[in-house]
């Protein structure tokens, strides 16, 4: 290439830089680029190629002829070139713009974010690592009183809601604080209080201390003779048995006056606990804080209450001037007034006496009963006090999931546990109701068995019936009893009448039958050592008179010589009822018997059999008189397996040995010549359970 066509090339390029630095003022950008210059045709242009391809030699030439091709392509009107130059050199190839652009945009994006961090950056405690900027004494005891401030707020906040007192390690980090404090000496007292002392401030020490030191109180020396509850850290659940790993329950302790037994949790969910103190009172203890609930109150009992096998925790049956109330011990209101003589069990109402605990037909709903000349059974809701059942029934029965209760005018009336009734005034009585399926009415004179609702399940049409006895479960159906308006005094088969009604074939019975119960059966109980005792019937619906009154069950302490004591105190040599019989035998085994050899015959079987000196004395006394006034008579003894198997006796704990023996006494005119029958004889030993009653034909 000649000289003065560069020249000329210089002054034109020269030129264009000045109008570039006209049109952006700010800044320039540079990219680097060469010139081609192979073999190019009189006609052709000579093309820039890429920034690899520049030469150094070249580089400054570049940058101008750089300027001058963004200038062109910014104004869109390219300069005049001479055909010379065109001659000469190639045009340049298309530059790329965008690149040095996000080059520039992504720098300043970087620089903007770390301007952003930096100024965002939450401020650091300058006052003395950045400034140096010194506390006065006052700011310093601001600081730390903030600081103290903090640590027993968020100390109580986890003590309110979550009943746990921080250790000091832990509270402190649940605090955000503008300085950084640190305390040499830190204590956190049971109430939540808080001592802090030698605190320093961003690493300065400071002569001021928060709150006030409290003397460390020695644990108390627990005795061996203080009750011990085991609290699981885990679920919450107590006992009052050592834990294997006493590392994962927490221990409370406390000390009771005087002789005590029957100790029980309330549940193993609740915070007390109940026992008997040596004159038989219950009390109850809030074992967390050893405070005695009701203690404002002069009562004669505490009863926990019972929801089936679960204890409630929030309320408790209290008796006072011998009237029962109930009570929620959770705020310590009385919810039931102080009127009822008794609060009744689940099984059979007609009963009043001692228990360990009140039974309820549901949750929150128990029958109450008052007595006198005539008793009077109901139903409340104890938690609210309503009266759901008024108390104008003389006798009231379980009967599956309803009531049947007996009004004044002898007329029966059926109820669920919230006071609904059901078939009322629908039939001209309501005799009887059992398992709560079995209705037996009399409508328009036809005696028929009815669903609760009212279906006909089965007609006996026209009987000639008395009163009745009694209703019952009986083989796979129902039973009903009643006097005979027609029988022949001098047969004790026609005594009764008996409605029978089989519901797996659907058919029913009528039949005359002895009216015979077994009379007077005791249980005595003699443990192995003094021994709390629970005895429940499969069929409490069965029995009749009880003696002490059967509440559900009877709850006794048993000694080794056969005494029992109620939580009353009372005494009783054994436990007594009369049951109505639901079966008879045939005597195709058993004994004849004539009056004078009856006292040989009964000392040697009942020995044999196993009773004791004392309990074959009690027996003969009872059933001599009925032998001798027969003065012939059929005997067949009724042992443990064939009573067992007719209304099941349950004894917790479980009898090592257990006895049960009914005799059936039928009179007879002449001698009858039977084969004899085939006795068993009892092993006592372990804990021995003895009963023995009796029935006549």
């Amino acid at each position: 290439m000649k000289k003065d066509n560069i020249e000329k090339i210089d002054e034109q390029i020269e030129s264009l830089k000045n109008v570039s630095k006209k049109t952006d003022k700010t800044s320039k950008v540079i990219i680097d680029r060469k010139y081609d210059y192979d073999d190019i045709g009189e006609n052709d242009t000579k093309k820039i190629d890429t920034i690899e391809d520049i030469k150094e030699d070249s580089l400054e030439k570049t940058k101008e002829i750089e300027q001058v091709s963004d200038v062109v392509e910014e104004n869109s009107e390219p300069k005049e070139i001479t055909e010379e130059f065109k001659n000469e050199i190639e045009p340049p190839k298309k530059k790329n713009v965008l690149m040095p652009i996000l080059i520039g945009c992504g720098l300043l994006i970087i620089i903007l974010i770390i301007i952003l961090v930096i100024v965002l950056q939450p401020k650091k405690n300058t006052s003395s690592t950045n400034n140096d900027k010194v506390l006065t004494k006052n700011e310093q005891k601001k600081v730390i009183n903030g600081y103290g401030d903090a640590l027993k707020g968020v100390i109580a906040v986890y003590s309110e809601k979550q009943n746990v007192l921080l250790e000091y390690d832990d509270a402190i980090k649940l605090i955000d604080y503008k300085y950084k404090v640190v305390c040499k000496t830190h204590e956190i007292y049971e109430d939540g209080s808080v001592y802090l002392d030698k605190c320093m401030i961003d690493d300065k020490s400071t002569s001021y201390s928060y709150g006030e030191k409290q003397e460390k109180k020695e644990e108390p020396k627990i005795s061996e003779d203080a009750i011990k509850v085991y609290v699981s850290k885990k679920d919450n659940k107590s006992t009052l048995t050592e834990p294997k790993n006493l590392d994962d329950y927490d221990m409370y302790a406390f000390e009771i006056d005087g002789a005590y037994s029957d100790l029980t949790l309330l549940s193993d969910s609740s915070d007390y606990i109940f026992y008997s103190d040596a004159e038989y009172n219950v009390h109850m203890i809030n074992f967390k804080t050893n405070k005695k609930v009701m203690n404002n109150l002069t009562y004669q009992a505490v009863l926990p209450i019972k929801i089936g096998d679960i204890y409630d925790t929030k309320y408790v049956a209290i008796k006072m001037n011998d009237k029962w109330g109930i009570y929620n011990i959770t705020n310590n209101e009385r919810t039931v007034s102080h009127k009822y003589d008794s609060i009744t069990p689940t099984l059979y109402m007609g009963t009043s006496g001692p228990a360990l605990f009140i039974s309820t037909l549901d949750e929150g709903i128990v029958a109450v009963a008052n007595y006198g000349d005539t008793p009077s059974y109901g139903v409340i809701d104890y938690k609210s006090g309503k009266e759901l059942i008024k108390q104008e029934y003389k006798s009231m029965l379980k009967s599956g999931s309803y009531l049947w209760a007996v009004d004044y005018y002898d007329e029966g009336h059926i109820f669920d546990y919230n006071g609904v009734e059901y078939l009322n005034g629908k039939y001209d009585n309501i005799y009887w109701m059992v398992d709560g399926k079995y209705v037996l009415v009399n409508d328009q004179g036809e005696t028929k068995i009815v669903s609760i609702k009212g279906k006909d399940i089965y007609s006996y049409g026209k009987v000639n019936i008395g009163r009745i006895n009694y209703g019952l479960t009986y083989n796979n159906g129902a039973l009903f009893q009643f006097e005979n308006p027609s029988k022949d005094e001098n047969d004790y088969n026609t005594g009764c009448v008996e409605l029978i009604y089989d519901s797996s074939t659907k058919t029913g019975e009528v039949k005359t039958s002895f009216c015979g119960g077994i009379a007077k059966p005791v249980l005595y109980l003699y443990p192995k050592k003094t021994t709390k005792v629970k005895v429940t019937f499969e069929h409490p619906e069965y029995l009749e008179t009880t003696y002490p009154k059967y509440m559900g069950s009877w709850e006794v302490k048993a000694y080794t010589n056969g005494d029992l004591y109620d939580n009353n105190g009372a005494y009783y040599y054994a436990l007594y009822w009369d049951e109505k019989q639901v079966h008879s035998v045939d005597f195709s085994t058993g004994y004849y018997v004539e009056k004078d050899n009856a006292i040989e015959f009964l000392e040697q079987k009942l020995s044999y059999i196993g009773l004791s000196r004392r309990e074959a004395n009690e027996f003969i006394m009872y059933w001599l008189p009925v032998l001798e006034k027969n003065e012939k008579s059929l005997v067949y003894f009724e042992l443990t397996e064939e009573r067992e198997s007719y209304n099941k006796l349950n004894i917790s704990p479980k009898p090592d040995s257990l006895l049960r023996l009914v005799i059936h006494i039928k009179k007879v005119d002449k001698k009858v010549n039977i084969p004899k029958q085939n006795l068993t004889k009892l092993q006592r030993k372990g804990f021995v359970a003895v009963e023995w009653g009796g029935t006549t034909y």
